[in-house]
């Protein structure tokens, strides 16, 4: 009899347990507001991994609470908050910085191409590199758009963009640069060769 008694009320408390059994509400709702105030932060952008890993641990915890593992489901929704919070953080810091550098190679970028603009306009014509001085224009105009798109992606906070934009800028500059001393010394060669006899 005694152990008849015993098993109902296991079985009792057992049931009473798995009655009070909830869904972890209060911590799927605070891993989903870290989401959101993560990728608010550009945290999809700035901390891609830890945002990801984020999203998918958020996504496994819900996935547990459909199959009434409800214990399981809390700890991967307090740990989608902790990554939430760190993608926040990250993304952040990632950002300034991104910001930053893009600023540093515009800047010196912008002051190259000034001064590859000025060489160009002071560039004899018809001295045996018209070809190559038309071309490098139009290789200059390209650097000049980019570093273009660069200061407005950063003026719209699309830091990424906006170094990757100058840093188009920067290569191009590089190209340009190397291809305007041969130009000059194609002129230089010309005008070696068109000298009048006297002077040679």
């Amino acid at each position: 009899m005694r152990s008849v008694l015993t098993f109902g009320l296991v079985v009792m408390v057992a049931l009473v347990f798995a009655g009070c059994a909830q869904p972890p509400e209060e911590e799927l709702k605070a891993a989903e507001e870290a989401l959101a105030k993560a990728q608010s932060a550009g945290a999809d952008v700035y901390a891609t991994e830890v945002y990801r890993s984020a999203k998918n641990t958020l996504d496994d915890a819900k996935s547990k609470v459909e199959k009434n593992d409800y214990e399981a489901a809390k700890s991967s929704a307090i740990r989608a908050k902790e990554l939430a919070d760190q993608a926040r953080s990250q993304a952040e810091t990632n950002k300034a910085k991104t910001r930053d550098e893009a600023q540093a190679v515009i800047n010196s970028t912008a002051g190259g191409l000034a001064d590859i603009r000025s060489s160009l306009n002071n560039a004899p014509q018809g001295k045996g590199a018209d070809e190559d001085l038309d071309q490098l224009r139009s290789d200059l105009g390209q650097a000049e758009a980019s570093i273009g798109d660069a200061r407005s992606n950063l003026s719209s906070g699309k830091f990424k963009e906006a170094l990757a934009s100058a840093r188009l800028a920067e290569s191009k500059l590089g190209q340009v640069q190397g291809s305007v001393q041969t130009a000059m010394q194609k002129i230089e060669d010309w005008k070696e060769k068109n000298k009048v006899w006297f002077l040679r």
